[in-house]
């Protein structure tokens, strides 16, 4: 939906959502296809509010340094097939030749209405001493399936019966 390509931007409440009805109905098997919502490829981003929600591919892409994200929220798509997960996708992505990053209130959520669907991780970021993570969580809302782990391989599984899981602090 979104690309920064660009140093220096500042986003203010941004809710980027891919359609889950359309006027016939409930959107299924990955129709209304968008691949991510955000891909920011700019240095020093500062984001205030930013919402992705069920996107098909990694909802949030940060591929420049020093970014700084005070809130973000994202779901999962509903429609999604049981195979979804093992193409690896998560809510919100630092990528691997990022170096620093700090995140305040990231939580990605869960409710796979059509299939089991069994995330790896809702946070994928790499260890690298300079990316932070505070208050991160991941929500089981309802459906079938699970997010394995909030951060990485850290967190427990958010599902039916364990449906809130957090990483308070995280530094890498």
């Amino acid at each position: 939906m979104v690309v920064i390509n660009s140093g220096h931007v500042i986003i203010d409440n941004a809710w980027l959502w891919r359609a889950d009805h359309s006027v016939s109905g409930l959107v299924r098997n990955g129709d209304n296809f968008v691949e991510s919502g955000i891909v920011v490829n700019g240095d020093n981003l500062i984001s205030y509010g930013l919402a992705v929600e069920h996107t098909l591919g990694d909802m949030a892409v940060f591929n420049g340094d020093n970014a700084k994200v005070y809130f973000y929220q994202s779901e999962y798509p509903y429609d999604v097939t049981s195979d979804y997960a093992s193409k690896g996708h998560v809510g919100y992505k630092v990528a691997s030749g990022v170096n620093t990053h700090e995140a305040w209130g990231v939580g990605v959520y869960s409710y796979f209405r059509d299939h089991e669907v069994n995330m790896g991780t809702g946070i994928s970021t790499p260890a690298k001493s300079g990316i932070k993570f505070h208050s991160s969580l991941s929500r089981f809302l309802n459906g079938f399936g699970s997010i394995q782990h909030v951060v990485n391989s850290l967190g427990g599984s958010s599902r039916a019966g364990a449906e809130l899981n957090y990483v308070c602090e995280l530094s890498l």
